[in-house]
């Protein structure tokens, strides 16, 4: 502590001692100017560096102010057009939307009004149909025969499913004969036109020709079933016995010639041989061939069965003919159960498929009436 105040003291002294010494030195001899100069440099620099630092300072300050209060003022203005531009878009945005809502309001209108009346629809009809359930109710109650006219209208529908879908008019007149035999134990006299449309059913129903579709079908299935069965033509080579007798060789030592002559005929038609036939030659087929002939078949067959279905008659016997053909041509016409399918094909090739031209029976409007209301409405009520 004591060398500290000590060096202060001494410290203070000279500044003094050069504080005071200054004024009295006028002019300084050329041997302490040099010592004088560089006392005195450092002293006069060191006060005058520190303003300008400041003010570059400052300077510089004011200019990033300025920068950015210009920034400031340039985003400012950005951001008021920016929300001018945002404010005409939404006018814009609001007047385009006017048009579409008042659409929709008008249809939700529309679409209130449809809602109803339809609702206001539906009551009425289903107020109609409860009053015509009563209706038939109270017809069902007075007429106790209502329960055959539903069995006979049953029939009748039963029948048109045989004949329409299972072409089948025998069963179809069948049911229509019960029909008839249920409306005819009514008893009833007013139902006599009703008994005159089932009589003229029947008759149209039983001059339809019963074509057997199914038997038909059966058949066709087990000439495909056996096709794999039946075995395909071989060629064969036939001699005669006058070739067989001039290739043979005595037993004779005297016909040595002939037997040379023969063995050398034998050794060159081995070589090659060429024969004459009067006949057609049996067309012969590789194992692939074979197998595309067979399902080829099979596949005509097929199309009969379905020309059958859509009472197609020239599908049908096109169809037939063309399998026919080709088991005639490339099966074995000596085995029996060849000889048995191109018979049976025979046999079917000359079915007649007869459609059915009645479109609707004539007496189901009248069993639906007498149904519904317990008796045959007339022209007038109806």
């Amino acid at each position: 502590m004591e060398t500290k105040n000590t060096d202060a003291n001494a410290s203070e002294a000279t500044t003094e001692s050069t504080t005071l010494a200054q004024p009295v030195i006028d002019t300084p001899s050329e041997a302490e100017a040099p010592q004088n100069e560089s006392t005195v440099q450092p002293q006069a620099s060191q006060p005058s560096s520190t303003p300008w630092g400041v003010i570059i300072t400052l300077f510089l300050l004011l200019i990033v102010a300025f920068a950015s209060m210009a920034g400031g003022y340039y985003l400012y203005q950005q951001l008021q057009a920016q929300q001018a531009e945002a404010a005409k878009l939404n006018q814009k945005l609001q007047a385009a939307l006017v048009e579409p809502n008042q659409r929709i309001a008008s249809l939700e209108q529309q679409q209130g009004q449809f809602a109803a009346s339809v609702e206001s629809a539906m009551a009425q009809s289903l107020e109609q149909q409860t009053q015509l359930e009563e209706r038939v109710s109270i017809i069902a109650q007075r007429n106790p025969n209502h329960w055959r006219a539903e069995e006979a209208k049953y029939l009748v529908r039963l029948a048109g499913q045989k004949l329409w879908l299972e072409k089948d008019p025998s069963t179809a007149t069948s049911l229509l004969k019960a029909a008839d035999e249920r409306i005819k134990s009514m008893r009833d006299p007013s139902l006599m036109p009703l008994r005159k449309a089932l009589s003229k059913d029947i008759a149209a129903v039983a001059s339809v020709k019963n074509t057997d579709i199914s038997g038909t079908v059966l058949t066709l299935d087990a000439i495909i079933d056996n096709l794999d069965k039946l075995p395909l033509n071989r060629a064969e080579t036939h001699f005669s016995a006058e070739e067989l007798a001039d290739n043979q060789v005595s037993e004779s030592l005297n016909d040595w010639q002939s037997n040379l002559a023969k063995s050398w005929q034998a050794l060159i038609d081995d070589f090659v041989i060429i024969r004459k036939r009067t006949t057609d030659a049996a067309p012969l087929l590789e194992p692939d061939q074979q197998w595309y002939l067979v399902e080829n078949t099979k596949n005509k067959l097929l199309q009969a069965q379905l020309a059958l279905y859509r009472q197609d008659q020239v599908n049908y016997r096109n169809s037939i003919k063309l399998a026919r053909k080709w088991i005639f041509e490339y099966f074995d016409l000596k085995d029996q159960q060849t000889i048995d399918t191109l018979a049976t094909l025979d046999a079917l090739e000359t079915l007649k498929i007869q459609s059915v031209s009645i479109e609707r029976f004539a007496a189901s409007n009248m069993l639906n009436q007498l149904v519904t209301y317990g008796n045959l409405m007339t022209e007038e009520t109806q």
